[in-house]
């Protein structure tokens, strides 16, 4: 069976991405079969960052037009890919019949080793799904405070929804170790004072020169720059995922889909409990078989302002009550001094150090 591993951000722009290809490049290149799944909805940044420009995605399975295997690009550069693009957003209102298809033909792509699913940042049904049908999520933060705060707000949703098991987190676009000290210790403290949710370091990708040069050239930064910084922290994260192994119950690839299917499926708008309206002045008076004209596309349209103000309400009440404790690490990095980055070593080698000693 394969082990499905979900890579996600509260926020955008945090280099999720980035950090999603290179490490299934990593462990491709330790003789793991691996498959990635661009599961993002904002932007085809696989496309970006590899040159690839897929013809068809996910929803021309969901359709039955085409097969899985008839999409996926196959052994790029070591690993297999999936482009969901489009296909991701029609799979919160499949039937039961698009649904069983779409497990169908998962099961038939054949053997992996590694599942990784790159999601959209944020909060979303999409995201949510994925995470908590997942046995392991890799949060993606950077020393940021809007990242901090926005990974801060995922992690409350998934402990609401009781997600079981540890969170691993990459602090990325480090200068230097005490960048990833305090903010992976900032995260630490205000979800441990506040949520049941554990979580885990796995370790951190330096800011490197060489990842943007390696974006323009449309190649993983991992392939094209091997000896960097950044592609030395990628080799350690994939022997840290590597080791990690043992101690992850095994779960098959149609349980994880029936999972995140069964998530979508609680998500959608007629699944709600109905909320009470008040009635407008003299409404007891009409006659029942008076009925006010709808607008055309307005029962497509308002599930989707539905859905956006519950998720806008979710997240400010979410916030409203650590507001303090958030403005505070604010504060914190707001005053801090930049330094010089250090070496590839001393930035491992300093941050396990520390986790070592105040981890627990």
């Amino acid at each position: 069976m394969p082990r499905v591993i979900t890579i996600t951000s509260g926020k955008g722009g945090v280099g999720k991405t980035s950090i999603s290809l290179n490490l299934a490049l990593e462990l491709a290149s330790r003789k793991q079969r691996v498959c990635l799944f661009d599961a993002d909805l904002g932007l085809a940044n696989i496309n970006i960052l590899t040159g690839i420009q897929p013809e068809n995605d996910l929803e021309s399975v969901i359709d039955g037009s085409l097969a899985l295997g008839d999409i996926v690009i196959k052994d790029f550069q070591g690993i297999d890919i999936i482009p969901g693009s489009s296909g991701v957003e029609r799979m919160a209102d499949l039937t039961r019949e698009e649904a069983g298809r779409l497990i169908r033909s998962f099961l038939g792509l054949g053997e992996y080793d590694y599942f990784i699913f790159d999601t959209s940042a944020g909060i979303s049904s999409q995201v949510l799904s994925f995470c908590m049908a997942s046995h392991e999520i890799l949060l993606v933060i950077t020393p940021e405070p809007t990242s901090l705060t926005d990974a801060y707000a995922l992690l409350k949703v998934l402990s609401r929804k009781r997600y079981p098991s540890t969170v691993n987190v990459v602090v990325n676009q480090v200068k230097q170790a005490n960048n990833a000290k305090q903010a992976y210790g900032q995260l630490r403290d205000t979800v441990n004072r506040f949520l049941s949710i554990k979580l885990s370091p796995l370790g951190i990708v330096a800011r490197d020169k060489h990842i943007p040069m390696a974006v323009i050239a449309q190649t993983p930064f991992l392939k094209l720059f091997p000896d960097s910084t950044a592609s030395k922290c990628i080799q350690l994260l994939g022997r840290k995922l590597l080791t990690k192994e043992k101690n992850m119950e095994p779960i098959s690839l149609e349980q994880f889909w029936q999972r995140c299917l069964g998530f979508l499926a609680k998500s959608r708008p007629e699944n709600r409990p109905e909320k009470a309206t008040p009635k407008a002045p003299g409404a007891a008076k009409q006659k029942h078989n008076v009925t006010e004209p709808k607008a055309p596309g307005a029962a497509k349209q308002e599930p989707d302002v539905t859905d956006l103000l519950e998720r806008m309400e979710t997240k400010i009440s979410m916030l409203m009550s650590e507001i303090k404790q958030i403005r505070k690490m604010m504060e914190r990095q707001a005053l801090q001094k930049e330094e010089s980055p250090e070496s590839p070593a001393e930035v491992e080698l300093d941050f396990e150090a520390w986790i070592a000693k105040n981890g627990r």
